[in-house]
């Protein structure tokens, strides 16, 4: 059975949804106010890429059954999903940071891919914005990483 548009909005929305848990955990976790503030707005970025994506699916702006690469299909589930091997509860802010960093560079590659993988201009235009708000996110974790690490080399 082939892979459609609504298989891949399907489990672009859970991704997405997998990330905002993640990030409202860490952001819980956390007594640096600027760090939970931080956390939050990534929760807060992700939720806005799930409105998009259902969105997308619940007034059929596209058609749903489009076949689709299954590639894309399957890269993007779990691209926010941490390994189970790791519970989140006992993971340091540090630890958190560097899977947060992997899984938004992954996501971005993804979106990526599917953005490449579309020759409707719309959808490929959406794919294009999300990895390059995943993209973005990336680079802001880093940046914060650096900071809270003592990286940077201003730090108080």
């Amino acid at each position: 059975m082939s892979k459609t548009l609504n298989d891949l909005l399907d489990v672009t929305i859970q991704d997405e949804i997998n990330a905002q848990k993640f990030y409202r955990i860490m952001g819980e976790k956390t007594n640096n106010p600027k760090l939970k503030e931080f956390f939050d707005s990534l929760a807060n970025e992700e939720h806005g890429h799930e409105r998009i994506l259902k969105g997308v699916k619940e007034m059929e702006l596209y058609d749903g059954a489009l076949e689709v690469d299954e590639e894309s299909l399957n890269q993007i589930e779990g691209a926010h999903i941490i390994d189970d091997s790791e519970s989140i509860e006992d993971m340091t802010i540090e630890r958190a940071m560097e899977i947060a960093m992997k899984r938004e560079n992954k996501a971005s590659q993804v979106y990526g891919h599917m953005a490449e993988s579309t020759s409707q201009e719309e959808i490929m235009k959406l794919f294009t914005s999300i990895a390059a708000d995943e993209r973005r996110h990336f680079n802001t974790i880093e940046e914060q990483f650096k900071i809270h690490t003592g990286q940077m080399g201003w730090e108080a």
